[in-house]
């Protein structure tokens, strides 16, 4: 290629989140892009939907779009998201871990401790790293997780390659908040780990998204389509394609319209599509061109 960036450029620059090119270049629209581009550069200012439409030259309808998709994905957040980091963040700094005195007169007070830590390293292949042991025993003592749970917890870290001890305190955590106290509690939850797991995957093939993590959303409709709807990758890949040639884009939305509409047809194959379906030139097939703004404007 014979062109290059010019170093002068970065004299005045603005940062970008790495997971707009690693992630969702190929799912934004031109619109979207725009959109957070020009937020990321005014990030000090109280920017309405107003003076974004009027900046770009585009509808309010298209930032209002441009802004849910980025808050979906997680890059943009609402004020009121915002004000609830802050409080969990305040929260997070208020923990207190045990320190070394505290888990040497813990492990002699409590036996299940030191048997807690002796196998952890076997989880972990080493010794274990003092943050490490500290929040071992900090979600055992201080937190009430039960021994057992906590090793379905560090031995599923470990088969999914994220054996850290952020993730293990993060799931912890989250299992705690949702009341999950028993072995088999915790069974279920890793079994609708592994289905939600491997309904992303089918989708993130079929659209050909790379190795990338889903939005809330996206895995939540992933779990519709292949779970409860039971469509296979050929159905997703025909939806893809429907979505692509009506939209110019990739949208979970709309091809979750495409699917429910297939899925209350009876279609289970994209050969029932083709015998049921007759062309229709305005609509390129069965496929509404107008039904992507129809759905946006929906409440639903």
């Amino acid at each position: 290629m014979d062109y290059f960036v010019n170093p002068s450029c970065f004299s005045s620059a603005f940062a970008v989140p790495v997971d707009l090119c690693d992630k969702y270049l190929k799912l934004a629209k031109g619109e979207h892009i725009k959109v957070l581009l020009y937020m990321l550069r005014n990030n000090t200012l109280s920017l309405s939907e107003d003076v974004i439409a009027e900046a770009l030259a585009l509808s309010v309808y298209d930032v209002k779009e441009a802004l849910l998709f980025w808050a979906d994905a997680g890059i943009l957040m609402s004020n009121t998201a915002k004000n609830n980091v802050k409080d969990d963040k305040k929260a997070y700094q208020k923990i207190i871990k045990p320190s070394r005195e505290d888990i040497l007169l813990r492990s002699q007070e409590d036996p299940k401790i030191k048997w807690l830590l002796n196998q952890s390293q076997l989880v972990f292949g080493r010794s274990l790293k003092q943050n490490e042991t500290q929040t071992l025993v900090w979600l055992y003592d201080d937190l009430g997780l039960d021994i057992d749970i906590l090793f379905l917890i560090l031995n599923h870290a470990k088969s999914v390659d994220k054996l850290k001890i952020s993730f293990v305190q993060s799931l912890a955590v989250e299992w705690l908040e949702k009341g999950i106290d028993t072995v088999e509690a915790a069974d279920e939850e890793l079994c609708a780990m592994a289905t939600k797991d491997l309904a992303w995957s089918m989708v993130r093939s079929a659209f050909g998204l790379g190795l990338r993590k889903p939005t809330k959303k996206e895995s939540e409709l992933a779990c519709l389509w292949v779970n409860e709807w039971q469509m296979s990758k050929e159905m997703l890949e025909a939806a893809y394609d429907v979505c692509v040639d009506a939209t110019s884009g990739v949208s979970f939305s709309y091809i979750n319209k495409v699917l429910e509409n297939w899925h209350k047809s009876g279609f289970k194959t994209v050969l029932d599509i083709k015998k049921e379906e007759k062309p229709d030139k305005k609509h390129g097939g069965a496929y509404d061109l107008d039904l992507f703004e129809k759905m946006l404007n929906s409440k639903e």
